[in-house]
């Protein structure tokens, strides 16, 4: 009998652990997204391969519950991670964006941004601006390649 019940809440244990974990790894590219370091769509480097950030971007988008993990990752952001997950929300969630937009504390800081194989620091100010203009709409409207 002790060894029945041993192995029930063992077995409950690592079932548990199961689900963490794929919860886990389910949230991961909004997790990777929000924390960017640098903004990049297109081509990037000598190479012209999409970003990570970029990347991650598209495999939330594709996922059901995009707008809601866009939205919960946005208050953890680096800057960078906004302007992604606000360029993702523009994308799937209109209302959303526009929401997250208005309440958005726009940083006087200056944000890494890669355009093909130049990096430069411009302010964040400005590429919200960009971003408010769909000035990076079309990159996700294209097959990632």
């Amino acid at each position: 009998m002790k060894t029945h019940l041993i192995i029930l809440i063992a077995g409950i244990a690592l079932s548990q652990l199961d689900n963490s974990a794929a919860s886990s790894s389910e949230n991961s590219p909004a997790r990777d997204l929000a924390a960017a370091k640098s903004l990049a769509f297109g081509g990037i480097g000598v190479a012209g391969l999409m970003s990570e950030g970029e990347r991650n971007l598209r495999a939330v988008l594709e996922r059901p519950d995009a707008s809601q993990q866009l939205q919960a990752a946005l208050a953890h952001a680096t800057p960078a991670g906004k302007l992604y997950i606000l360029v993702g929300l523009r994308t799937c969630d209109r209302a959303a964006y526009q929401k997250a937009f208005d309440s958005l504390a726009a940083p006087n800081d200056d944000v890494e941004v890669v355009r093909g194989c130049m990096v430069s620091k411009e302010p964040f100010r400005q590429v919200l601006s960009q971003v408010q203009d769909g000035r990076f709409d079309d990159y996700l409207s294209k097959s990632p390649r």
